[in-house]
């Protein structure tokens, strides 16, 4: 896919004796944003920054080539903050500032933009100093980090970026994966430290190369590393569920969280399951840094089988969808039971409604403050239907059911997990008939699954539900139980 970006200034770094001025430049193919405020804290800017210039260049696979969108800058109420997507495709990261960190100084417009993110802007944040005033713009034409004086050159350009469909999926399935509510626990910043630092320290001769969240009923939650078997106990932490495992691989891309740890007061960690992605939340005061990786570093998430279709499936019409869009770009940002309340819609449909305009781009969640937030990804409109083609194992699974191949034989409240509800099922494809357990949330997402197919064996739900699931949700949604 061809993206052009359009500029009426080059990213430009100025210095004199008196101070310094950095200089952004934002696309003016997209709708102009402002905003203007002292910065509080400015050495701690750069160095979140240059954080998140480090998850861009990111490239944990060998011999492959990569490609890079300018980053995204959205400007709301509440909050500026940056999007970018790595090179390699396995990670993504958002850097949100309060507007407790600014003394704003005009009247923002609110609303989201590219801009262009070099090298030479990376080497000029280290002018930015504490004791000198430092003011961030946006707006005019450019964003900015002005300390004090100084003038950015004009000089108009444009450049045109060709992505594969699979980065362009790859980043709108990071806010599938957000919406799908991960489990989340919190951790002391010194522990997933010393984690990171073990692993750096020591060579991995042989695989697996992966780590383990372990979970287990009145417990501390104890990350593992592999092959070493080396524990580290997360303090603090409890857990109150079923005992499980949680296995993912690419814990090497965490190194990209070394150098925002020193400064976090604590870390949010959300899991969906093995090999699935997974994030981890710095809150440093006015600040939040967020790093979503895919289950693995080689890892296909940009397809949408194994998030969509642990989705909710209501179906929803134009005008549903629409009102919901609507309601949340009046706000800005909004939780999904303020969503019910405007749109009256049931929570299935909402939630259903809010994951479809995440997975398409023009929303987000937002797991620090647990709202979605209104936010155009892309300027011009793609074609979503193409992206997003109804997966195949949908349609198998309404055949079964509409043949009677699929039996529901109890039913009742998960004893695990409150809010589900677990149904069990049996299900004839004509080869074999399987026992199927499938566990609904109050918002129609499929939490929990089993089924006794070579598929879901092989890959447990990595690459999503099987056929045989499916057809259990659907038959359990047609009867009313879920």
């Amino acid at each position: 896919m061809l993206f052009t970006l359009a500029y009426d200034r080059t990213t430009s770094v100025h210095t004199s004796l008196n101070g310094s001025q950095v200089a952004f430049a934002a696309n003016t193919r997209r709708a102009p944003v402002s905003f203007s405020g002292v910065l509080r804290e400015p050495v701690l800017m750069r160095r979140l920054m240059t954080a998140l210039h480090e998850v861009i260049l990111g490239d944990f696979r060998e011999g492959f080539r990569g490609f890079v969108l300018d980053p995204v800058i959205t400007v709301h109420p509440d909050e500026v903050c940056f999007e970018a997507f790595s090179t390699d495709q396995s990670a993504y990261v958002r850097l949100a500032a309060a507007t407790d960190a600014f003394e704003i100084t005009n009247e923002p417009t609110y609303g989201t933009t590219n801009i262009d993110f070099t090298f030479a802007l990376r080497n000029s944040l280290e002018a930015l100093r504490s004791s000198r005033r430092t003011t961030f713009n946006v707006g005019g034409g450019g964003f900015g980090v002005q300390t004090q004086v100084g003038a950015a050159g004009k000089a108009h350009f444009e450049h045109k970026v060709e992505l594969p469909e699979s980065w362009v999926k790859g980043f709108l399935q990071v806010q599938s994966a957000l919406a799908m509510r991960p489990f989340t626990f919190e951790v002391r910043p010194a522990d997933l430290l010393s984690a990171i630092c073990y692993f750096m320290e020591n060579n991995a001769r042989k695989p697996p190369r992966g780590m383990r969240f372990e979970f287990k009923t009145n417990q501390a939650i104890a990350l593992v590393l592999e092959p070493w078997d080396e524990r580290f106990w997360l303090t603090g932490t409890g857990y109150a569920g079923y005992d499980r495992v949680v296995r993912l691989w690419g814990r090497k891309r965490l190194e990209l969280l070394r150098d925002v740890l020193p400064f976090a007061d604590k870390v949010t960690v959300g899991v969906l399951g093995r090999s699935l992605p997974h994030f981890y939340i710095c809150h440093i005061g006015d600040f939040t840094f967020t790093l979503v990786l895919s289950g693995w570093v080689r890892n296909d998430w940009s397809s949408s089988s194994a998030l969509d279709l642990l989705a909710p499936q209501a179906d929803l019409d134009a005008e549903q969808i629409a009102a919901v869009y609507n309601f949340l770009n009046s706000r800005y940002t909004a939780t999904r039971a303020e969503v019910e309340a405007h749109t009256l819609l049931g929570a299935a449909e909402a939630e259903a409604a809010l994951f479809r305009l995440c997975r398409e781009g023009r929303a987000m969640y937002d797991p620090a403050k647990r709202r979605y937030r209104s936010r155009e990804l892309f300027g011009e409109p793609l074609d979503w239907e193409t992206f997003f083609a109804p997966d195949p194992r949908l349609s198998r699974a309404r055949a079964l059911v509409k043949s009677g191949a699929v039996e529901v034989q109890s039913h009742g409240p998960s004893e695990v997990r409150k809010g589900e509800t677990r149904v069990y099922v049996s299900v004839n494809d004509g080869n074999a008939t399987y026992n199927v357990i499938i566990a609904v949330d109050r918002e129609s997402r499929l939490r929990y699954a089993e089924c006794e197919c070579a598929f879901f064996k092989e890959h447990i739900m990595a690459l999503g539900p099987c056929e045989h699931i499916l057809a259990a949700r659907a038959a359990a949604g047609d009867q009313g139980l879920v």
